[in-house]
Formats: C-alpha cells, structure tokens, sequence
C-alpha cells in the first residue's frame, strides 16, 4: 500500500504537469505586439504651379525623399500627397490589427482637418528618385479620420492594408480631403510607426 505522502506527491506532481501544459498553451496562442519604422517616405507634389527648385521648374519632377517634413494638401492648383513605405517583420497573413501612427504636425492645425489614407498600388519606388510622374498610383482608400482643431492625427487603423502587403512590404499614400498638413519624416528622425498585433 502506498504511503500518505508518495500519494500526496504524485498529486501535485500531475497538477503541475496539467499547470505547465495550461501555461504552455496559453503563452503559445497569445498575441504579440509589433512596432516598426516606416523605411522610406518623400512628398509627392501634383501642381500646376511653377516649382523653381525643381528640374524646368516642374513640380512634376520634384524629388522630395529625403526632406525633413511631408506634405498633404488638397485644394487650389496643387494636390499633395505623403508617400510612406514599410517592411514589416511578420507576414499579413498573421496580422490580427495593424495601426499607423504619423508624427506630430509641425504646426498645430487651427480647424478640423479631414486626414485620408489610401494603399498605393506599389511599394516599388525609391526615397531618391520617385516623383509624381513615377510614384505608384493610390489605390482603394483605407480609412478617412476628421482630426479636430490643435490636434494631431491618432494611431489609425489600417489592418486591411497591412494584411494585404507583398512579401511584407506595402506603402500608402497620406492625404487630406481639403486643406493641408505637414509633419516631420524619416530624415527628421521621426518616421512613422507601424503598431502590428498578430495571432
């Protein structure tokens, strides 16, 4: 007959083999969180407008990667919009959520702004010679956000466009619906982030 105390011990012994395959599942089904930095952004400027920094005055023919500030700007002759690539370090097929966050505006905005963000069609382009007339064209729009006055565009959704990237690479396109933003790029030393949550 065993013993009180053997009993006892092969008791807890099998709870705590039914505790650490508990733990072990849990720890293996938990989601983890990502954060990376965009890799390339520029503006890409469609104006009318003569550009005298630009090659024949073009606005057209800008090359505006490695500025220290990107644009959006909806209205007038000009139609502005910031070009941000990103490698993430998951495939989408294991993204759950995926947000972006844009730095600050360089100055605080005085009215509601209307931010749109649209997937560009192609992450296929260069900091050092893409353009308005070889930048990849904006596909579907991802999500729109009303940002109100002296306010700064929040972490915003886009998992749709994260799910979607090829071989883990995807860009968007950042725009407004009228008006215009600015804010500080990669070459200011403050990309935009990418917030990953995969299963």
């Amino acid at each position: 007959m065993r013993s009180f105390q053997a009993i006892l011990f092969a008791a807890a012994a099998t709870i705590l083999a039914a505790t650490c395959v508990v733990a072990e599942d849990t720890a293996s089904s938990a989601t983890k969180q990502h954060s990376t930095p965009a890799t390339k952004d520029s503006t890409i400027m469609r104006s009318t407008v003569s550009c005298p920094n630009c090659p024949d005055r073009n606005c057209y023919e800008c090359t505006l990667g490695h500025n220290t500030t990107l644009v959006a700007n909806t209205g007038g002759l000009a139609f502005i919009q910031s070009l941000i690539g990103f490698k993430m370090p998951v495939d989408g097929s294991s993204v759950a959520s995926c947000s972006i966050q844009i730095p600050a505006f360089t100055t605080p905005l005085q009215y509601p702004v209307t931010v749109q963000i649209f997937k560009a069609d192609s992450s296929s382009w260069n900091e050092d010679t893409v353009t308005a007339n070889n930048a990849p064209a904006p596909g579907n729009m991802v999500t729109s956000v009303l940002v109100p006055a002296y306010n700064n565009l929040p972490a915003t959704d886009i998992t749709a466009a994260c799910q979607a990237a090829d071989n883990r690479k995807f860009s968007v396109y950042i725009g407004t619906q009228f008006d215009r933003i600015e804010f500080w790029s990669k070459d200011s030393g403050n990309p935009a982030i990418l917030h990953i949550t995969t299963n």
